[in-house]
């Protein structure tokens, strides 16, 4: 009789505080703390599988991790008490469901979407660890929305990532769009995955065209002809959000969830309405400040 289970779950986290997911030899990362957390409650060593890393100062609403652990009898709820009662706030375990062993966090994933908040002028302080600030200087948002599509497709990203993270470094990109939000814009981009570092040298590149540096055709040229081409600025890493995993299988409905809820949607709406009203407190044209919110 087998009497280990696994586990797959849904958490999410500001990443201000953390050296990002993947454990490191301090322990200040988010699956050390989960696993430190985890050990306790099962009272012995578990290791916890990341859907994919995120860098330090990177944050997520719709992480996935799995792990394997002894027989849990006191159901659902309780596990999700003991896990949140036991790591930082900065942290949450959102939802758990029992999985069979063909499920794994990394390699069933079939895409990811990640969104990038940028702020026009100067964030509200409350703000400003989960956004950009674009300061008042030029942005142009069409030169923006015409390169970012430009990533679309299947291409070969080692000009836009930290070289040698993996052996194949061609990726599928089917959304990369900029989205108009209160007092600032937000990228979103969906593909079937991401390298290291890749969203955030895209967004690096995208800005460096939105103020005129670069063109859009120097973003093509890095997409058709990878090699070793002048280093373009990694976008920070307080606008990037993890918003969601896809699977094919093991869904919202087998996490015991709503469908429409689609793992991420309250966390999201929380994250835009917080972005809406707390985003931009400065208006550089102007001079003066403006109201918070609309």
């Amino acid at each position: 009789m087998n009497d280990r289970r696994r586990w797959r779950c849904l958490c999410a986290y500001d990443g201000t505080v953390f050296a990002g997911w993947q454990s490191q030899v301090h322990g200040n990362a988010i699956q050390n703390v989960l696993e430190r957390c985890l050990e306790k409650i099962f009272h012995q060593p578990i290791s916890v599988v990341g859907s994919g890393r995120t860098d330090a100062g990177v944050h997520a609403c719709g992480q996935v991790f799995h792990f394997d652990g002894p027989l849990w009898r006191h159901g659902v709820d309780n596990l999700l008490r003991a896990i949140n009662s036991n790591i930082p706030p900065a942290i949450c375990v959102r939802a758990a469901a029992p999985a069979d062993s063909t499920f794994h966090a990394r390699f069933s994933a079939t895409g990811k979407r990640y969104d990038y908040y940028m702020v026009d002028g100067f964030p509200h302080p409350i703000a400003r660890n989960f956004s950009f600030p674009l300061g008042g200087g030029p942005f142009d948002a069409e030169a923006f929305r015409r390169a970012a599509a430009l990533f679309l497709g299947n291409h070969d990203f080692s000009s836009f990532s930290n070289r040698g993270s993996e052996k194949n470094s061609c990726r599928t990109i089917v959304r990369s769009e900029l989205l108009p939000s209160s007092g600032g814009w937000i990228y979103r981009v969906e593909g079937t995955g991401f390298l290291h570092r890749m969203v955030r040298r895209m967004v690096g590149a995208l800005l460096e065209v939105a103020r005129g540096k670069i063109s859009g055709n120097d973003i093509g040229k890095r997409l058709l002809a990878p090699g070793t081409w002048p280093a373009l600025p990694v976008a920070p890493p307080q606008g990037l959000f993890l918003k969601q995993v896809f699977y094919a299988r093991h869904g919202a409905e087998e996490m015991g969830l709503d469908p429409g809820w689609k793992c991420d949607a309250p966390a999201t709406d929380f994250i835009k309405n917080f972005f809406d009203h707390f985003g931009c407190s400065h208006q550089p044209l102007g001079g003066g400040f403006s109201p918070i919110g609309r």
